[in-house]
């Protein structure tokens, strides 16, 4: 390196960060003590009003994504819930966030695969091979890929798929599945460049989307093709429905 940190200038560091005492008392403040909390401005804190004037009628209580990044499809899953709410007069009800982020990741994984099989003609470290493989299956997304999860998968009651370990800390699932699409691009581009037909790429392909599939089996559990939803309303009144499937539950209720 041209131009290291030498000893005397750490020395010099360390001499002026000793002698400051705004550093010594910050230092002294956050050590055992969480940054959030110390640097909060309390005065103004204090300020916040937490009234509003306008309220939405059917609340239920708050859900949680918890140490997962599926905020866009529980945003768009408390939307059906407050209108499920209103319609059964629920105190409380939540769909299943397990459910859609199967089907997420699942689709995911096709789109990663299907843009490695049309890329293949691309170098291996071009700017856009690297973008496909720096994160194929992240937790993220937006309207309109919920919108198409939900009308081709439908949705399901909680109690139906819950929440597992890793719908609620999907950092470990994630990084699996990614090791195991980068795997499969490697041996994607490898049949494409040496002439498979596209036949037999996809053939291989489907194989590696069942391999991503049990996976999330394992880390999700497996998705319910029908199940009976029962249920009190806010009147204790028993409400029963049999024979759901996850398209008619979302159709018709």
């Amino acid at each position: 390196m041209r131009n290291p940190i030498d000893l005397k200038t750490i020395e010099s560091f360390n001499k002026k960060a000793n002698e400051d005492g705004h550093v010594r008392s910050a230092r002294n403040s956050t050590f055992r003590n969480n940054l959030i909390e110390v640097a909060m401005d309390w005065d103004q804190f204090r300020k916040i009003d937490h009234s509003f004037s306008d309220l939405v009628s059917g609340e239920m209580p708050t859900t949680n994504q918890r140490s997962s990044g599926r905020c866009w499809g529980f945003a768009g899953l408390n939307l059906f819930r407050i209108h499920l709410g209103r319609k059964y007069n629920l105190k409380d009800f939540q769909f299943s966030q397990s459910y859609f982020m199967f089907w997420d990741k699942l689709e995911k994984s096709n789109y990663f695969l299907e843009s490695i099989i049309e890329t293949a003609d691309k170098n291996w470290n071009s700017r856009l091979i690297m973008h496909l493989l720096s994160n194929p299956i992240q937790d993220g997304g937006q309207w309109d890929m919920w919108v198409n999860l939900v009308d081709k998968y439908g949705v399901v009651p909680q109690s139906e798929m819950p929440e597992s370990y890793s719908s609620s800390n999907s950092r470990y699932m994630n990084r699996l599945i990614t090791r195991k699409l980068r795997e499969n691009a490697m041996l994607l581009r490898k049949s494409v460049n040496k002439g498979s037909s596209a036949s037999d790429v996809q053939h291989q392909k489907t194989d590696m989307l069942e391999e991503v599939y049990k996976m999330l089996t394992i880390h999700l559990g497996t998705p319910p093709n029908s199940f009976n939803w029962q249920t009190r309303d806010k009147k204790k009144n028993f409400l029963r429905f049999e024979g759901l499937t996850p398209t008619s539950f979302y159709e018709e209720h």
